[in-house]
C-alpha cells in the first residue's frame, strides 16, 4: 500500500467514525424532542463535568437518559439516577442509590454496611486511574444486597468519608453514594446532598453517546 492509499484509507475510516458519532447525536436529539409528542418517554442529555461516578460514568462523558422515570418513585437499589441537588432543587447531580427508605447505612474503614450487614467487594481487574493529586485509585466490584453488582473506585480506606455515623433513611427519601467513594459529595454530607427526597429524583442514565475518551462511546451505563 502506498502512502497515498494509506492516508486515503485512514481518512475514510475517520469519516465513518465521525458520521457514526454524528448519527448518535442526531438520534438522541430526535428522541428528546419527538418521544414526548408521541406519548412515549422523554429523553434528556447531560455532560459529566466531574469524576465522582468514576469508573461507571466518567469526566468528559456525554450521556442520554430516560427522563422523569423516578420522580416520586422509589428506584431499585443500585440504580444510577440523575436528581436535583436538595439545597437548591435545581442543580443536576448523578449518583447511585444504595439506601432505600428505612435502611441503615454506614461506612466503616471504607467498607459499606447496609442494615448492619457488610456489602462485599472484591478487587476488579479493571483499568485504574489517578485522582487530581496523582494518587492511584483502586477498583473493586461491589455486590449490593439485592444482587446488583457495580464497580467502585477507592483512593484508600481511611479517607475523610470512609468512617461515618449510621444514617437511617427517612420515609420518601433515598441515600446516594458516588462510585468514586473518596471523591464524591453525596448523602454522607448532611449539609450538602444529604438524604434525597423522592420528589427530586428524575432520570435513568442509559448510554454514553460521546466522550473525550472515544473508546467509551456507546458504553451502557449500569
Amino acid at each position: 500500500m502506498t502512502n497515498s492509499e494509506w492516508r486515503n484509507n485512514r481518512g475514510g475510516r475517520l469519516l465513518i467514525v465521525l458520521a457514526w458519532i454524528g448519527g448518535l447525536f442526531i438520534v438522541a436529539l430526535l428522541l428528546a424532542r419527538i418521544s414526548p409528542l408521541l406519548g412515549g418517554p422523554g429523553y434528556a442529555m447531560y455532560n459529566i463535568p466531574a469524576g465522582s461516578m468514576f469508573p461507571s460514568v466518567q469526566l468528559g462523558d456525554h450521556i442520554v437518559a430516560l427522563a422523569n422515570v423516578y420522580r416520586d418513585q422509589v428506584p431499585p437499589r443500585g440504580q444510577i439516577v440523575v436528581f436535583k441537588y436538595p439545597p437548591d432543587g435545581k442543580t443536576d447531580y448523578i449518583k447511585r442509590v444504595v439506601g432505600l427508605p428505612g435502611d441503615r447505612i454506614q461506612l466503616r474503614a471504607g467498607l459499606l454496611f447496609i442494615n448492619d450487614r457488610l456489602v462485599p467487594r472484591e478487587a476488579a481487574p479493571e483499568p485504574v486511574d489517578e485522582d487530581a493529586s496523582g494518587r492511584r485509585l483502586h477498583i473493586y466490584r461491589e455486590t449490593l444486597p439485592d444482587g446488583v453488582t457495580h464497580l467502585i473506585a477507592e483512593a484508600g480506606d481511611d479517607e475523610m468519608l470512609d468512617n461515618t455515623e449510621v444514617f437511617t433513611v427517612p420515609a420518601d427519601h433515598v441515600f446516594m453514594l458516588g462510585d468514586n467513594r473518596d471523591h464524591s459529595a453525596d448523602s454522607r454530607i448532611s449539609d450538602g446532598v444529604g438524604y434525597v427526597p423522592l420528589a427530586l429524583l428524575r432520570d435513568k442514565p442509559l448510554l454514553v453517546i460521546w466522550s473525550t475518551n472515544t473508546s467509551r462511546i456507546g458504553t451502557k451505563i449500569e
